[in-house]
């Protein structure tokens, strides 16, 4: 473990502060939030690292991580530019809520975060990672999550860390619910999908135009429709069939096994499934025609 300066304290009323947000010295009455001794702040110079230091001339390496795991947390509550698992890789998002050290009852994330209504929380690593205990608990929530790696290196100013927080490579996937929920519906669209008759080569009602529609229609169709004996099996029955709890982050799953945010899946089905919706009902047409 590397001991990094003292960039972050607490004040007088009793706020986390950053070295460069204080008086310099004796003046800038804080102290250090892991053992709770006095501070003089540094930052006077323009050669030396801007720090703080403890009166006794004792500068602990636990005091030091915990300064650095204080100013992660601080700067992505600051920015809310978050880090998220998306079905397999980690992509960044700005969150509509971060709260810190928020309390789920048996476990409290170092993050908490809501993207587009869906909750994730966000671990930052200083001195101790996620045990299995802590990741059993988070799997019991459903609940997406990262680790931010920033044990074993030196950090000399709040851009340095601010550096470290949006690296990838110091970033792992703890726990991606979006992969466990594809499968789930993966298994419940199997199962329980709803099923239309399919008459004359073509599927008696849609769920999505409430038309006749030709087979070979629905099997590039967004919604993942396939062909099972005699019946069609198709996706779009899937929030009727979830869970209550589920039910509010329900998303379309392409075959490309992604899991879409509500408004992601608009614009894909705008964009992409508009035309072929369109060109479905006028084959449709014209084999109705034919047939009869």
């Amino acid at each position: 473990m590397n001991r990094n300066y003292i960039l972050m304290a607490v004040n007088k009323a009793g706020k986390n502060v950053y070295i460069d947000e204080v008086p310099n010295g004796k003046q800038c009455g804080c102290i250090c939030k892991e053992c709770g001794g006095e501070l003089f702040a540094k930052n006077n110079g323009k050669i030396k690292v801007h720090h703080f230091a403890h009166a006794t001339g004792n500068d602990s390496i636990n005091c030091s991580q915990t300064a650095l795991h204080i100013l992660a947390k601080e700067i992505i509550a600051e920015e809310r530019c978050v880090p998220i698992p998306r079905s397999g890789k980690i992509e960044f998002y700005s969150a509509d809520k971060v709260e810190l050290e928020k309390s789920l009852g048996d476990i409290i994330p170092d993050i908490f975060v809501t993207v587009k209504g869906r909750p994730f929380m966000v671990e930052i690593l200083v001195t101790h990672a996620i045990d299995e205990e802590k990741l059993d608990k988070i799997k019991e929530h459903r609940i997406s999550c990262v680790e931010i790696d920033l044990s074993n290196k030196t950090f000399e100013s709040k851009e340095d860390v601010r550096a470290a927080l949006k690296n990838p490579f110091n970033m792992k996937i703890i726990y991606d619910d979006d992969i466990r929920m594809i499968q789930e519906r993966k298994e419940i669209l199997l199962n329980y999908g709803l099923k239309q008759k399919i008459c004359r080569g073509g599927i008696v009602v849609c769920p999505k135009l409430r038309s006749y529609v030709p087979t070979y229609f629905c099997e590039d169709c967004v919604f993942g429709c396939k062909e099972n004996n005699d019946f069609m099996r198709c996706g779009f029955v899937l929030p009727f069939v979830l869970k209550p709890n589920f039910m509010e982050v329900f998303n379309i799953i392409l075959k490309s096994n992604t899991v879409m945010f509500d408004d992601e899946a608009q614009k894909y089905n705008a964009s992409h499934f508009g035309w072929k919706a369109t060109e479905a009902v006028q084959r449709a047409y014209i084999m109705r025609r034919f047939l009869l």
